[in-house]
């Protein structure tokens, strides 16, 4: 059992959870210890930091190591250093940039100079130091890569919370992670000569070859990033601190549903690259459908779980101070249902990455503006459902062309009986739960009650459903 566990995405899986988890629970305990305003402001350097590395595309060379661990072992180094190199100059330029912009970033962002300048250097540390890790992950180390980043993680978590009870500060808390990011690069740096033997190395040759292959990913990955955070970045600068941590609380993220979809997309893949070649599409589309029946058996009681039960999950997670983020929460619901649709599998799995970046060359700039249209005439309510809707779109396009690629039908792409059961078994007990609500003295017994019987119910009547199908296809 121990051994399979060490094996493919099982120790990423497991590790990425454990990490995910605590980074979900770090704003549930600043709340009760921060004021609302030094919460959002915590919320909104984070944000920016998550953006800023790939404004310059670090994350290209960055993870471009996946594909070059598969060239000819004699190569590999060189392609390594290349991406270590171009990792670490991009990173670099993310400072030296930013640091003469200050000024302009401190009203833009409204942070004082010294988070301006924190968010600077640990943006250009951040890529940097997770290049050992990746590059650990890549050469078929799993857990050393994997336990590496999750220590990382684990102690920044336990170091912001240590430091935001005892000094009741954000800022001790962003000085912390500072330095712990300035001690994970130089320890990231040092690991990746002495284990991988990889260094800094300007051959034109092989830097000319990563860029090539990189840039194409880099500027997806870029514009995929606005697409999906333009709502918060534009809240975080038209919200005050306070309302803003009412609105990024609200769109609560859930990592084990993410990373649902990631473990499944990992399986789906290679498969659809298989029938693919072998020009199987009746196989393909099955493996398709049930790629999606296994993340919507979990994404559909969540999302309608969330809306119905939004109010007392906010006030157990968040306080009751804070219960005005439910109606944030109830539309961000909606959104994970976008998890439920691989839109871009078939294209990575027929290599046709190109298609998805001149998708988002078209997406993006529609989705900036009407997310902009909407916030100027609906305030943040109408910027969150506006971005949500336009999330759509791409998935539209990709399920197209998915359909034309792989020779399939509408009906091929989905599991209507699967999602038939789930939404009218979990809108029942939607339904249910609401109609019963009155008899409960308090909104959190009813969800603690209510919220228990609803996943018992349908985990158990999807199980004996979905054993019984599995039988009767055999």
């Amino acid at each position: 059992m121990l051994s399979k566990l060490k094996q493919g995405h099982w120790p990423i899986f497991l590790l990425s959870s454990t990490s995910s988890i605590g980074n979900l629970f770090l704003p549930l305990i600043l709340v009760r210890v921060l004021t609302t305003q030094e919460v959002g402001l915590y919320k909104s350097f984070f944000i920016h930091l998550s953006i800023l590395p790939f404004l310059l595309f670090v994350g290209g060379p960055l993870h471009s190591v996946y594909y070059w661990a598969g060239h000819e072992h004699d190569k590999q180094r060189q392609y390594f250093n290349a991406s270590w190199t171009l990792t670490f100059f991009f990173s670099i330029l993310i400072f030296i940039i930013g640091f003469p912009l200050r000024g302009y970033l401190e009203s833009h962002f409204d942070m004082s100079p010294i988070y301006v300048v924190i968010l600077l250097a640990t943006g250009a540390l951040w890529s940097s130091s997770s290049f050992f890790s990746e590059l650990s992950i890549a050469k078929g180390r799993q857990a050393l890569g994997s336990i590496y980043d999750t220590g990382f993680e684990v102690t920044k978590v336990l170091g912001i919370i240590y430091f935001a009870v005892t000094k009741k500060s954000l800022l001790h808390s962003i000085e912390f992670f500072a330095g712990l990011m300035l001690f994970k690069s130089v320890l990231s740096a040092w690991l990746n000569y002495y284990v991988h033997h990889v260094r800094l190395e300007w051959d034109k040759e092989y830097l000319l070859k990563v860029l090539k292959y990189s840039m194409p990913i880099a500027l997806t990955a870029l514009l995929g990033i606005f697409v999906e955070k333009y709502d918060l970045l534009l809240m975080s600068k038209q919200l005050n601190a306070s309302e803003f941590a009412f609105y990024s609380l609200g769109c609560l993220v859930i990592p084990p549903l993410y990373l649902l979809e990631m473990s499944v997309q990992k399986i789906l893949i290679p498969k659809l690259s298989k029938y693919y070649r072998d020009n199987n599409s009746e196989e393909s589309s099955k493996a398709f459908r049930k790629a999606i029946s296994d993340i919507t058996l979990f994404i559909i009681p969540s999302t309608l779980g969330l809306i119905v039960f939004a109010e007392p999950i906010v006030e157990i997670l968040l306080t009751a101070k804070y219960l005005h983020a439910s109606i944030y929460l109830r539309i961000f619901a909606l959104s994970y249902l976008l998890l439920a649709l691989p839109h871009d599998s078939v294209a990575r799995a027929t290599g046709e990455t190109k298609w998805i970046l001149k998708m988002y060359l078209v997406v993006t700039p529609i989705s900036l503006f009407l997310t902009y249209y909407a916030a100027g005439h609906a305030g943040a309510l109408g910027a969150l459902i506006a971005s949500i809707a336009v999330k759509f779109i791409p998935k539209f396009f990709g399920l197209t062309m998915s359909k034309t690629v792989m020779k399939w039908r509408w009906r091929d792409l989905f599991p209507l009986k699967h999602l038939a059961l789930y939404f009218s078994l979990a809108g029942s007990l939607s339904i249910l739960s609401i109609f019963i609500h009155n008899i409960f003295p308090t909104q959190i017994l009813w969800f603690l009650v209510c919220g228990s019987l609803f996943a018992i119910i349908y985990l158990g009547v999807a199980y004996i459903y979905l054993k019984k199908d599995r039988y009767a296809t055999h």
